[in-house]
C-alpha cells in the first residue's frame, strides 16, 4: 500500500511539474512572439522553398544562389498576387466591415427576439461589449509588437533572412543541433527531427494547396450567385485555412451574413449550400489524398491546439498551434515506433550472441 502512494504521489508530482512546465513555456513565447512568429513564418516557408533550392543545386547551382533564386521567386510570386488582389481588397474593405456589422444586428435581432424576448435596444448593448473584449483581446500584448507598422516591416525583414539561411544552410544547422547532444541519443534525435521536417513539410504543402482550392471554388459560388464583395471573402476564405475548422467556420459565416444582407434569405441559403459541399469536399478529399492519413490531426486536437494557442498569443498563436501540434504529433509517433522496435532489435542482439550490459570486448 505504501509503495502505490508512493508511485501516485510522485506521478502526481510529476504533471504538476509538466503542467507548470507547459504554462512557463507558454508564457515565455507570448512575451516572445514578435520573434517566435517570424521565425516559425520562415520555417514554414523554408518547408516550400527548399525543394525549389535542391533541385537548382542538383542543376549546378551554388547553395547560396540557389537559395536566393527560391526566395526571389516566392517574393515575386506574393508580389504580384499583392499587387492583383490588395488594391481592390483594400477599397471593398470598409464595405465588407459594414455589410458584416449589418448582418451580425440582422440575425441578432431576429434571436434575441424569437428566444430571449430582447429587444433592439438590448441586442445593441449586448453586441456593443462583445466587440468591446473582442477588440481588447485582438489587441493584447501577445502581438502588440507586429500590429505597429515598424514592427510589421522588421518582422517581414526577418522573415526574408531567416528564411534564406534556412534554405541555404538549414541541413548544416541541424547537424549541428544534433552535435550537441550525447552520442548516444543523436541517432533517434535526428531521426526525431527528419521525421517532423517531413510532417511539417507535407502539412504546409497541404494547407496551402487546400487553402487555394478552397478560395477557388466558393469564390466562383459567391460569383454565380452574384454576391457583392467576392473579393475579400475570398481572400478571407484562403486565409482561414490557416486556421483550421474555426477558421473555415468564421470565413463561412462572414460569406452568409453578406450574402443575407445583399440578397435576402435565398442567397444566404444557396452560399451556405455551396460551403458545405466544398468544406466536405475539403475534409474527405482533399485533406486524406493530399495532406495524408499521417497528418489528419483529431477534430478535438485541432480545436484544443487553437484555443490553447489563441488564449496564449492570440490570432499567431492560434495560426502556430496546428503546424506545433503537427509536430509534436510526428514526434510522438517516432517515439512509439521506436520504443516498439526497441525488444525486437534487443532479441536480435540476444539472437547474434551479444550480451546485452557488458562491456564491449578489447
Amino acid at each position: 500500500m505504501h509503495g502505490r502512494l508512493t508511485r501516485a504521489g510522485t506521478a502526481a508530482w510529476a504533471l504538476l511539474g509538466l503542467v507548470a512546465l507547459v504554462l512557463l513555456a507558454g508564457w515565455a513565447i507570448g512575451r516572445l512572439m514578435p520573434v517566435v512568429l517570424p521565425f516559425a513564418v520562415a520555417v514554414l516557408l523554408a518547408t516550400l522553398l527548399r525543394p525549389v533550392a535542391a533541385r537548382l543545386e542538383r542543376r549546378g547551382a551554388r547553395p547560396a544562389v540557389a537559395a536566393i533564386a527560391a526566395l526571389l521567386l516566392a517574393m515575386l510570386v506574393v508580389g504580384v498576387l499583392i499587387a492583383l488582389i490588395l488594391p481592390p481588397f483594400i477599397a471593398r474593405l470598409t464595405d465588407l466591415g459594414s455589410s458584416l456589422q449589418e448582418g451580425i444586428h440582422q440575425v441578432a435581432y431576429e434571436a434575441g427576439e424569437q428566444l430571449a424576448g430582447m429587444d433592439r435596444a438590448a441586442v445593441d448593448r449586448m453586441l456593443a461589449d462583445a466587440g468591446e473584449r473582442l477588440q481588447a483581446r485582438a489587441g493584447g500584448t501577445a502581438i502588440a509588437g507586429v500590429t505597429s507598422v515598424a514592427g510589421l516591416l522588421a518582422g517581414l525583414v526577418l522573415v526574408v533572412f531567416l528564411s534564406f539561411f534556412l534554405v541555404k544552410d538549414g541541413r548544416r544547422l541541424w547537424t549541428w543541433v544534433v552535435e550537441l547532444a550525447p552520442p548516444a541519443r543523436r541517432e533517434a534525435i535526428d531521426t526525431g527531427g527528419q521525421r517532423a521536417w517531413t510532417a511539417l513539410t507535407a502539412y504546409t504543402r497541404g494547407v496551402v494547396f487546400v487553402a487555394t482550392v478552397d478560395a477557388v471554388l466558393i469564390g466562383a459560388a459567391l460569383l454565380l450567385i452574384g454576391v457583392p464583395l467576392a473579393l475579400p471573402l475570398i481572400v478571407l476564405t484562403w486565409l482561414a485555412a490557416f486556421f483550421p475548422i474555426i477558421g473555415a467556420i468564421v470565413a463561412g459565416a462572414a460569406a452568409v451574413l453578406v450574402a443575407l444582407v445583399s440578397g435576402g434569405m435565398t442567397d444566404a441559403l444557396l452560399v451556405l449550400a455551396a460551403i458545405v459541399v466544398v468544406q466536405q469536399l475539403e475534409g474527405n478529399v482533399l485533406y486524406p489524398v493530399v495532406v495524408g492519413p499521417r497528418l489528419r490531426l483529431h477534430p478535438i486536437v485541432v480545436l484544443t491546439a487553437v484555443a490553447a494557442g489563441g488564449t496564449i498569443a492570440g490570432i499567431a498563436g492560434a495560426f502556430l498551434a496546428v503546424p506545433a501540434a503537427t509536430v509534436l504529433a510526428a514526434l510522438l509517433a517516432n517515439h512509439r515506433e521506436r520504443a516498439a522496435a526497441m525488444p525486437v532489435r534487443r532479441s536480435v542482439l540476444v539472437e547474434n550472441g551479444v550480451k546485452l550490459g557488458a562491456p564491449p570486448s578489447r
